[in-house]
């Protein structure tokens, strides 16, 4: 995945914001339509505006604020009934393909053992010119060298099995003790992390901002069920790893309509539970 490029001092505060401001969305600290003011939260956070600006123009991208002229940003509401049940709908659209589209992609053909063969020869589909960057950039820092002819298989065969690690660790989920944001944020990161592997950037973005609106109801899973999301996780990456798209897609399925029921039960409790008590926050200037 791609980095937005910024300079460094900027990046480091609008990182150090958004990172705030987002925590804060996450535990309700700031509600669910709550208004944002940018001079408020400059100095309420101790940060100047620049940064303040930045982080929540990054927060409005993956749908977590929403920007309506003459009256700023806002927190994203929570779903209404009808909402949440079409939220699920269109992802059981969009991410069984995307995972079955991860399991067609892979640059190395199963079974294959002649060195010398490019995945090219081999009739896998060509690389564009940025996954060929990647890969070059993925080989040149483990040390194999592509030969002139492009990425032999067995170069590539290893830069397969650390994209294979990769997702493998991102199908993990933290323990059922850990910080519910912690989870939150895995999650997404492997739904993402399948949406990137599918090679559409269309997808990609929208499993992005469809996942967004999932984000409170998620701070209410409960603990046995980070366990139950882990295994499921790990059922798709087998499948894609494995070059399987139909079981990958079957897979991300029954992992959706299981995921359902678990939100549905934190959908009820995020909109029944009152909003967490602010907590004092130590202020620093920055």
């Amino acid at each position: 995945m791609t980095a937005t490029s910024a300079t460094p001092e900027k990046r480091t505060l609008a990182d150090e914001a958004y990172t705030e401001l987002k925590s804060r969305i996450m535990r309700s600290e700031l509600v669910p339509g709550a208004k944002l003011s940018i001079d408020g939260l400059a100095k309420q956070l101790a940060f100047s505006q620049t940064p303040i600006r930045e982080a929540l123009a990054r927060l409005e991208s993956e749908g977590l604020l929403a920007r309506r002229p003459l009256s700023g940003y806002t927190v994203e509401p929570l779903l209404s009934a009808a909402e949440f049940d079409d939220l699920f709908e269109i992802r059981l659209l969009l991410e069984p393909r995307a995972a079955r589209r991860a399991a067609e992609r892979g640059w190395v053909l199963p079974g294959a053992v002649d060195g010398d063969l490019t995945t090219e020869a081999a009739g896998a589909a060509p690389m564009s010119a940025a996954e060929r960057r990647a890969a070059e950039a993925a080989l040149a820092h483990s040390g194999a060298v592509p030969d002139a002819t492009g990425l032999v298989l067995a170069d590539a065969s290893a830069l397969a099995a650390a994209e294979a690690n990769a997702l493998l660790a991102a199908a993990r989920t933290p323990d059922a003790g850990a910080d519910k944001l912690v989870f939150t944020e895995a999650d997404a990161r492997f739904h993402n992390s399948v949406a990137e592997l599918s090679g559409s950037a269309q997808l990609a973005k929208s499993i992005r901002r469809l996942d967004a609106h999932l984000h409170l109801h998620r701070a209410y899973i409960e603990p046995e069920s980070i366990g139950e999301t882990e295994v499921e996780h790990l059922a798709v990456a087998d499948a894609i790893i494995a070059q399987q798209p139909l079981a990958a897609e079957e897979a991300m399925r029954r992992h959706l309509d299981r995921s359902r029921i678990r939100h549905r039960a934190a959908f009820e409790a995020a909109r029944t539970t009152p909003p967490a008590p602010k907590t004092k926050r130590t202020r620093a200037t920055r």
